[in-house]
């Protein structure tokens, strides 16, 4: 039965806005050659990356945005809390088994090679932690993919899962040192906000830890509320810190990507689609590091993430450590920036295993 004119707008808006979401915080160079990363690079921006006007409507617009979230979220999230209870209380068990799942496919397929960038054979190049970061890249760092598969296997199991944590901030630090600071900026810290929270919490349900009753202390102060800050800011920080970098420096890259997606944008121009995307990203980073709607924000960007891969026909393990989290974040809540001086509500006592 054909859909009636105002469900198929309402039903493209709605895919107009996962996509947003979703391909804003995916990673172009997984999408496209190296040589096409190259000269899209080197491509003139759009008019309207650099209309002065449009920006500081833009910028206004955000930054209204940000600050009434801020204050609104500070008076729903009482009842956030007494809502979401029963999701908090389960958090401990079920958020580190889909935080260390989720990492430990991620890095073990990509060690493999078996989640490529665009135009390179399957099982054929072992990559650290994402598809554009190959370890063939520098001669005598290969051997990176063992330790790699190591943690994956640590992680997938949740056996010692504290001490792998541990081992997979170390292999953040040396991809830093490989692959300069365009690793950390863009990929590395959401790798390393996973690994401390599971340094915190261990690994939760369905873990050979708990099964084995193996007690490894907490190899992070007992603080939660530092714990979830600095995992909510490394995680936001890395949103906006692409948005500027990659989707408002070189919008020609996400343009690209777009022209391939069989998607309906209701007629709207792709490099205005770029720029909305761009302050999605930019909004969601900022909220999401202020600790604002944490919830919210996480349903949503799982099921963009999960439209993008669709849509484009890549695999959600590429985006597997992002799923973990959110899905933790989901659960958990976060700890929010209280800017009104609430009495802290606790945020969950620390696992033993």
């Amino acid at each position: 039965m054909a859909l009636r004119p105002h469900t198929r707008r309402t039903a493209s808006l709605t895919a107009f806005l996962c996509f947003c979401s979703g391909t804003a915080h995916s990673h172009e160079p997984w999408l496209l050659t190296p040589d096409e990363v190259k000269t899209l690079s080197q491509s003139s921006v759009p008019d309207l990356f650099r209309d002065p006007v449009l920006l500081i409507g833009f910028a206004t617009i955000c930054s209204v945005i940000v600050f009434t979230t801020v204050f609104s979220g500070q008076m729903i999230r009482p009842w956030e809390d007494r809502l979401c209870a029963p999701l908090h209380k389960r958090s401990r068990d079920w958020g580190p088994l889909c935080l260390r799942v989720g990492l430990g496919l991620t890095i073990g397929l990509n060690a493999l090679g078996g989640l490529p960038r665009h135009g390179t054979e399957i099982w054929s190049t072992p990559t650290l932690f994402v598809p554009d970061m190959p370890l063939t890249l520098t001669q005598g760092w290969d051997w990176l993919a063992l330790p790699a598969l190591m943690i994956s296997a640590f992680l997938t199991l949740g056996l010692a899962t504290r001490i792998a944590a541990m081992g997979l901030l170390g292999l953040v630090a040396l991809g830093s040192c490989l692959f300069s600071l365009d690793f950390i900026a863009y990929y590395g810290l959401h790798f390393a906000a996973p690994a401390l929270l599971l340094m915190h919490y261990g690994g939760g349900a369905l873990s050979f830890d708990r099964l084995l009753s193996v007690s490894i202390p907490p190899l992070l102060p007992n603080t939660p509320t530092l714990v979830w800050s600095l995992a909510q800011i490394t995680i936001g920080g890395t949103f906006v810190i692409i948005a500027i970098l990659v989707k408002f420096l070189q919008p020609t890259l996400l343009i690209a990507i777009l022209k391939h997606g069989d998607i309906s944008f209701l007629g709207i121009p792709l490099p205005m689609v770029a720029l909305i995307m761009m302050a999605v990203e930019l909004l969601a980073g900022v909220l999401l590091a202020l600790g604002q709607l944490v919830r919210p924000i996480s349903l949503f960007l799982l099921f963009a993430f999960t439209f993008f891969a669709v849509s484009l026909q890549e695999s959600p393990l590429l985006h597997g450590n992002l799923y973990g989290v959110f899905l933790f974040f989901l659960l958990h809540g976060g700890a929010p920036l209280d800017i009104r001086r609430r009495e802290p509500q606790p945020l969950g006592d620390i696992q033993t295993v």
